[in-house]
């Protein structure tokens, strides 16, 4: 008879516990009981769990009006967040795409020309067209000039060099047949070359002859490139000069 007492109080006394908590410390209690055996399954309006699976049939937002909402961490090698599909995201400023930065992906270039009406004369190597200080990176560089080769010379020669460092990268220009007067030839060189921050691309020419040939409209023009799959960019130029252009 007593045990059947104890059993009655005991259970007086959960109904009276029951009744003085409310509602919402009633769900909570069942929720952290649910979620920790594993069964929560969050749904709008609901809270979030965390490591569990959470639902949604609207737009969740997360604000913080002292400074950065949301800050997601992951162990190296993992990424600290992933998404399903690959729509754009409107207003994403990121650092890195790809593993490049923000100045890596940007388009650069350079470019020089002499003008139409310009005459330069080139018995000893010399600069005639050079683009302004570039970006470092790896550059598409092409270079022309049309070349009057003097009466009694057979030859003249451009090449594409860095910085004012007369080792030629790439030669272009070749040879004629000797003749009492001017004649025409046009050089064309192009390849990919390293620039360090600063530098520049230039085309310098050279003509042998006892007076001066002359370079007319010449130009270079430098496109930046994120890499370059074929011959490996230059970074020295062939010995020698223009003596001597790797023929």
């Amino acid at each position: 008879m007593r045990i059947k007492t104890s059993a009655a109080r005991l259970a007086s006394r959960y109904l009276r516990a029951m009744r003085a908590l409310s509602p919402a410390a009633i769900a909570l209690t069942v929720g952290l009981v649910l979620g920790g055996a594993g069964l929560a399954d969050a749904a709008t309006g609901g809270s979030f769990v965390l490591g569990k699976a959470n639902h949604e049939t609207s737009t969740a937002s997360l604000a913080n009006s002292k400074g950065t909402p949301l800050k997601l961490s992951a162990p190296g090698h993992h990424a600290p967040l992933s998404v399903n599909q690959k729509v754009m995201v409107k207003n994403l400023n990121a650092q890195y795409v790809g593993g490049l930065s923000a100045s890596a992906l940007q388009a650069a270039g350079g470019d020089g020309y002499t003008t139409p009406t310009t005459d330069t004369p080139v018995l000893d190597l010399t600069e005639v067209a050079s683009t302004g200080p570039l970006a470092a990176g790896t550059y598409y560089v092409t270079g022309t000039a049309l070349v009057e080769v003097a009466a009694g010379d057979d030859e003249a020669f451009c090449g594409i060099v860095k910085s004012s460092d007369t080792t030629v990268l790439q030669w272009g220009g070749g040879s004629v047949p000797v003749s009492s007067s001017a004649q025409w030839l046009t050089s064309a060189e192009t390849l990919a070359v390293n620039v360090a921050s600063g530098g520049t691309l230039q085309e310098w020419c050279e003509a042998f002859t006892t007076t001066d040939s002359l370079v007319y409209n010449a130009s270079v023009t430098a496109i930046r490139i994120n890499s370059s799959s074929g011959t490996a960019p230059a970074i020295v130029g062939r010995a020698g000069n223009a003596r001597g252009p790797g023929r």
